[in-house]
């Protein structure tokens, strides 16, 4: 506490502040249908993995399981999720092809009927444990 009584310009660190807020805030500053999609994903991700390290990497929310990483990004008119390989990009395109896509990323514009269903399958065998499979 002297330091802030020698510097009181210093911005307070909030001790209680949870380590996730930053990806909880970078969600409420979306759009409401996005908001929506990346809270689901989200509470998807850690139900389903409860070992998933979570960051923001390149001001984008970042979850991380075996060396693999799946990111969110919200853009101006759409929201991306980054996937570590192209192979989960040409699956997502030969199930729902009329929606957006990078190399390694889908674009998802408010408007586009997502299978959520599907994202979550690719979303699961992006993440799983190569150790597992034959």
């Amino acid at each position: 506490m002297l330091l802030y009584a020698l510097v009181p310009t210093l911005p307070r660190i909030d001790w209680e502040t949870p380590i996730d807020s930053g990806i909880e805030d970078y969600i409420k500053r979306s759009s409401e249908i996005r908001k929506s999609r990346m809270q689901e994903l989200l509470d998807f991700m850690r139900a389903e993995y409860p070992d998933l390290r979570e960051s923001l990497k390149y001001k984008m929310p970042t979850f991380e399981r075996n060396g693999k990483s799946i990111s969110f990004a919200n853009q101006k008119n759409y929201l991306s999720i980054y996937f570590p390989e192209e192979s989960f990009i040409r699956a997502f395109r030969a199930k729902a092809g009329s929606i957006a896509s990078g190399k390694t990323c889908i674009n998802l514009k408010d408007k586009d009927k997502v299978p959520m269903v599907y994202l979550k399958t690719l979303i699961k065998k992006a993440l799983a444990d190569k150790s597992k499979r034959n």
